[in-house]
């Protein structure tokens, strides 16, 4: 235990005092401690205590926090600290700790065990990144561990328990430890390394593509990587060239770009957000490799007359050339700009015009209500102004009726006589209907419904009924 609180406390206190570190020769101490650790003889400890969890009957608790005390010293990218790590093997004692923890079946402390292996491979990446040397120390013997952890089941990263960490440290060791040495990329390459990182990718785990995809960019540069691309076969026959395809797809789709049913981009002139000022820089950026070969090539003919060379014709020709043509690309993106200026100019003055004819249509509005107020309370406080009202009105009125009246019409009068007002009226039509004398009058009796109406001449009266003969009388009481 006491063991365990020495270790962490040099966790944080070592990174901070480099030089008493090395002068205690703490690489040498840590790198015996750590071999100790690796040692399967009998260790009896009960792993109750905080520093201790998961270390019940073997030394996984020393060996996780020495090799997190590594892992901080390392990451200092102290060179005087890292040489002597290497010199000392710190890169063959990893290897084998990690061959061991291969080799111990599945335990209990399956979390701490998946903790040492991310640690371990992310020691050697800090080591050997930008180091040739020790990229070739790290050798087969590092590539094989990385290829037994890119062989893991799949079904393990959805677990939760460091699988996802682990995965992460075995690709940036591939970065750091592989690419570079080119007798690891082929070693990597003959063990399939590329297929396995082909069946990662095709997994669709957003989170590892980026860099997965960069290690692929970085394994280009070696001519055997094509042919093992090519070769690849995933699930239904699905080729790298299709994985990486639909990548792209979802990447468009995530990013929101729209295609046409022929797929083509139908949306990449419309972007959302711009500003006139943003599209004259657009126009920059889709010239961008036009000014940035023709800057080189001005480059190349600004150092030519300095050194005082002369070209042969045909090549002098050429560079003219290409110079006149860089010279027109920036003058066409130079109009376009002015035209996007000058149309959005004009489309702000459109604008401004449509809002200023919504305010004026608005107070035109306001004078009309303002305007027919006026006009009634003119109408009701003057009876002159009445009289008038009411004879335009009439005249109104008459002019807007048909003049020509058809033969056999029958006209009904829609105004009412002797309406002293010049507000709309309600539409009254007189009609002449059959006279009251065929229909009876009013239906004043309201059991009228319960009457016989005979038919008489094609017109109803009203017939008095008599009480049936059969009446019996009503007694009269006594």
């Amino acid at each position: 235990e006491l063991q365990l609180h020495a270790i962490a406390t040099l966790s944080s206190v070592a990174p901070l005092l480099i030089e008493e570190y090395m002068s205690c020769h703490g690489n040498s101490r840590i790198l015996a401690f750590l071999e100790w650790c690796g040692h399967e003889d009998s260790y009896f400890i009960h792993g109750n205590s905080f520093h201790g969890t998961g270390g019940r009957g073997n030394k996984f608790a020393q060996m996780r926090y020495t090799l997190r005390l590594l892992r901080a010293m390392v990451y200092l990218e102290d060179e005087t600290v890292n040489k002597d790590l290497c010199e000392r093997g710190v890169i063959h004692q990893l290897i084998e700790i990690f061959k061991t923890m291969m080799s111990r079946p599945a335990e209990k402390e399956e979390a701490i065990a998946l903790e040492i292996q991310s640690d371990t491979l992310l020691i050697l990446s800090g080591l050997c990144e930008n180091y040739i040397q020790r990229k070739e120390m790290f050798g087969t013997e590092g590539v094989d561990i990385v290829l037994h952890v890119m062989k893991t089941d799949p079904k393990n990263l959805q677990r939760g328990l460091g699988y996802n960490v682990l995965l992460f440290s075995t690709l940036d060791s591939i970065w750091c430890c592989i690419l570079g040495c080119y007798d690891s990329e082929d070693y990597f390459l003959e063990k399939e390394g590329i297929f396995l990182l082909l069946d990662i990718l095709a997994l669709n785990q957003k989170k590892f593509c980026n860099l997965i995809l960069g290690i692929m960019v970085e394994f280009c540069d070696n001519p055997k990587t094509s042919a093992h691309v090519n070769a690849w076969r995933g699930k239904k026959d699905l080729t790298a060239a299709s994985l990486l395809i639909k990548l792209w797809r979802k990447e468009e789709k995530e990013l929101g770009v729209k295609r046409d049913r022929n797929g083509k981009i139908v949306d990449f002139e419309n972007l959302p957000g711009l500003s006139a000022e943003d599209f004259v820089t657009l126009c920059i950026i889709h010239r961008y490799f036009d000014f940035k070969i023709g800057e080189i090539w001005n480059e190349v003919s600004e150092e030519i007359k300095l050194e005082k060379l002369r070209l042969v014709t045909t090549d002098e020709k050429s560079l003219n050339s290409i110079i006149a043509a860089t010279e027109n690309i920036g003058k066409m993106v130079a109009s376009l700009q002015s035209e996007m200026i000058e149309n959005q100019a004009l489309q702000d003055v459109q604008n401004e015009q449509r809002v200023y004819a919504k305010i004026q249509a608005t107070h035109k509005q306001r004078e009309q209500a303002n305007k027919s107020w006026e006009n009634f309370l003119a109408r009701t406080s003057n009876a002159k102004t009445l009289k008038k009202a009411k004879k335009l009105q009439e005249k109104a009125i008459e002019s807007s009726r048909y003049t020509e009246r058809p033969q056999n019409a029958t006209f009904h009068q829609t105004v009412i006589k002797g309406l002293n007002t010049t507000v709309p009226s309600g539409r009254v039509v007189t009609v002449q209907s059959t006279p009251t004398r065929l229909l009876g009058g009013p239906l004043a009796d309201t059991d009228i419904a319960l009457k016989k109406l005979p038919i008489r001449g094609g017109a109803l009266q009203r017939v008095k009924v008599k009480p049936p003969l059969n009446d019996p009388k009503k007694s009269i009481p006594t």
